[in-house]
């Protein structure tokens, strides 16, 4: 079978597994595009149009109250590398007061982050749902939006049309988490199997990007049509390893419930996590292949 991914931006885990060849040692067919929204990720996970979402981890608490009943497996990035920008001249959060914000949807993702931000700083802001991050940036350089969250590499390409990047998550909210791994609950055996091997050749390109310098991962992104400066900051984001990081979800649900949006019935961050059997066969084979990679 092949897998179906949905990802807003390339995770830096899926090129070094791309460029090292894992995907074809696990012999994994993985067919990867990106999505224009995140709405367009759960309707895929919901229809079976779509196997693999990479995204914000916060959609899982809602998307389930969607029908979508999807658990996260795996974290693919240490931190998010967004950043506020905004047009005109407004300088900083509180310049924000009544103007028009686009996120990828209103309630859920990385617009809880900006919900709250704006509301430490006692800003109210006109939320408009754009989608992906793509077309946040357009709607923000054609003058349909003013302010939005933005990460590599569309960041740079704000910075190199002369917006201001007004606050950064990773300053405000170090422990945010950044993206992860969502799949379907449900899954068939041969869905799993497949998963599994996914799984093996992610957490095999980390053991090999650990293993590069630092030049190397940034010329690598790059290759994928990345700005250097871009490319270096999504390689520094990249995780030390798969594990989901349950206090990151404890901000999750810290924030949901500051700006009381914590969907009815929602299920706990410790139950969005599913935990999956890599079925590595033994230490020292998985130690060889990295080594013959060498």
């Amino acid at each position: 079978m092949t897998l179906r991914q949905l990802h807003f931006v390339p995770p830096v885990l899926l090129l070094v597994a791309e460029a090292q060849g894992l995907f074809a040692r696990e012999r994994v067919s993985l067919q990867a595009r990106r999505t224009t929204s995140s709405a367009e990720q759960m309707a895929a996970l919901i229809s079976g149009e779509a196997d693999i979402a990479v995204t914000a981890m916060d959609n899982a608490f809602v998307w389930n109250e969607h029908g979508a009943d999807v658990r996260i497996i795996g974290q693919v990035e240490r931190s998010t590398g967004l950043s506020v920008y905004a047009a005109g001249d407004r300088r900083s959060l509180a310049d924000l007061h009544g103007a028009r914000f686009a996120v990828d949807a209103l309630s859920n993702g990385f617009a809880i982050i900006a919900r709250w931000m704006l509301s430490e700083a006692g800003v109210t802001a006109d939320f408009v749902q754009i989608g992906g991050v793509k077309e946040r940036l357009d709607a923000l350089l054609d003058g349909r939006v003013d302010a939005t969250l933005l990460g590599p590499p569309f960041d740079a390409m704000a910075d190199a049309a002369g917006v201001t990047r007004i606050a950064s998550v990773d300053t405000v909210l170090p422990s945010y988490p950044g993206q992860g791994i969502l799949v379907r609950a449900q899954r068939t055996a041969s869905e799993d199997e497949e998963l599994r091997a996914y799984l093996r050749a992610l957490t095999e390109a980390v053991s090999v990007a650990d293993a590069m310098e630092r030049g190397s991962g940034a010329e690598l992104i790059t290759q994928s049509g990345v700005p250097r400066a871009s490319a270096e900051a999504l390689w520094e984001s990249r995780p030390a390893s798969l594990r989901v990081d349950p206090e990151g979800l404890k901000v999750l649900e810290t924030l949901r419930s500051d700006l009381g949006l914590m969907p009815g019935g929602a299920s706990g961050r410790f139950d969005l996590i599913q935990e999956v059997d890599l079925d590595v066969p033994n230490e020292s084979s998985h130690t060889d292949a990295h080594k013959e990679m060498q």
